[in-house]
């Protein structure tokens, strides 16, 4: 959720940009496999409670899906394996929980966020919310000092991990001898998102590679996210974890969301004027599909759902690893709560040290309110939160999408927040 501005980009070309991003996630399904837990225009059916939410990107195809093949459509995601899909032979065989349906709008983290400390549903771009607003997902972490702004939900949130994702460095290989996929050591891979690497025949490279030539001579188009992405915030921390002042470039770091008072100052992601921008992780993961020599960050289920070609980074151990929901996993091992609240979970891995861990993740959280006014919001949010971080079934289908799940422990720990603190009576 990592606050991230382009500044030649207009408020009304961000609009744009947005609509299309959404609309490009659910055009690609027929009428029949658009689900409830993408877009709130239909109603729920009768008895069903409407639990609605927006947020980061990176969980899209977790929640709700994309495209219309297995494993990645909506026939299969958690929401709609939990709760009512619209038809409901998005559920198999059917819902875990008949009486709730979860609806997202993938838009990204500090739109969603946003969305959620106001209470206010973001707008109609094709991903409609319509109120109230339930929860939100964010890669970024709240700072601690966010507070819920008016109404009955006013205080603090509760921030929960509920999922971990992997940044890969996607690249395409048009043109590129990528035979046993193409390894960058750490500071490889630093030069090239520092602009000072620009040929994939670069000496560093090969050198990386067994000597081995990747390209006579193929430039390197380096991609970011022009958006507030989560994706970016994971990648500077890392950087800037990994490496201090050699990374050149900035940190970016999210604002206090939309409407909300006193932002936290943050630095901006300074990329390199040659570099090329893309609003949303689809369509820079599209971006690097069409484009040869392209090279860019993406969230490893994008990756996996676009069938993307990812670089094979060299961690801190001093060992390559290709990204995968085990590298992943691996990272996260021993991770702890960094986060002195009781109502929040923070979890902290920047530059994992395992050898066999994956070197860039994060972990996406779900925000929730302390008190809600349907109590039957809160209790299907606690069922969800039980499945989710609590069966085989669940951790089956993160996998298998490219997710990794939370180590035990920090399931335990998510599962007793939402317990504790998520109901229709404010908590002390």
């Amino acid at each position: 959720m990592a606050f991230y501005r382009d500044r030649q980009l207009t408020q009304l070309a961000s609009s744009i940009s947005l609509f299309a991003i959404t609309i490009g996630l659910i055009v690609g399904q027929s009428a029949t496999e658009k689900s409830l837990a993408q877009t709130s225009t239909t109603p729920a059916p009768a008895g069903v409670t409407s639990i609605n939410g927006a947020g980061a990107g990176s969980v899209n195809t977790l929640f709700v899906g994309t495209g219309t093949i297995s494993p990645y459509a909506p026939k299969g995601s958690w929401f709609n394996t939990y709760g009512v899909g619209n038809p409901t032979t998005l559920n198999p065989p059917g819902a875990v929980n008949p009486l709730v349906t979860f609806r997202y709008a993938s838009i990204n983290s500090s739109a969603g966020v946003a969305a959620f400390l106001t209470q206010t549903p973001p707008p109609a771009t094709g991903a409609t919310i319509n109120p109230p607003v339930s929860f939100a997902d964010s890669d970024d972490p709240l700072t601690g000092k966010e507070t819920v702004s008016g109404g009955p939900n006013a205080g603090a949130p509760i921030q929960v991990p509920a999922i971990t994702v992997g940044i890969a460095l996607a690249y395409n290989p048009t043109g590129l001898n990528v035979a046993g996929g193409i390894k960058l050591s750490r500071a490889t891979y630093l030069s090239i998102l520092n602009g000072t690497i620009t040929n994939w025949n670069d000496a560093k490279i090969r050198a990386d590679n067994g000597g081995r030539v990747i390209a006579v001579n193929r430039p390197i188009v380096v991609v970011y996210r022009s958006d507030n992405s989560g994706a970016t915030f994971t990648l500077s921390s890392h950087l800037k974890a990994a490496f201090g002042a050699a990374w050149t470039r900035g940190v970016g770091q999210r604002s206090i969301a939309q409407g909300q008072p006193n932002p936290v100052p943050g630095d901006t992601v300074v990329w390199p004027t040659s570099f090329k921008s893309q609003k949303g992780g689809g369509a820079l993961a599209d971006y690097i599909k069409a484009t040869p020599g392209a090279i860019g960050y993406v969230d490893s289920a994008t990756r996996l759902a676009k069938s993307l070609n990812a670089a094979v980074l060299q961690n801190k151990a001093g060992t390559y690893n290709p990204i995968s929901p085990t590298s992943i996993g691996n990272a996260f091992v021993g991770a702890t709560d960094q986060d002195a609240s009781p109502r929040r979970i923070k979890l902290v891995v920047t530059d994992p040290t395992s050898a066999n861990a994956y070197p860039i993740v994060n972990a996406s959280y779900l925000l929730f309110y302390d008190k809600y006014a349907n109590v039957k919001v809160a209790n299907g949010i606690k069922g969800f939160i039980g499945w989710a971080l609590g069966t085989t079934a669940a951790d089956n289908i993160a996998i298998a999408r490219g997710y990794a799940p939370l180590p035990a422990a920090i399931k335990t720990l998510s599962k007793g927040v939402v317990n504790s603190y998520v109901n229709d009576a404010l908590n002390p």
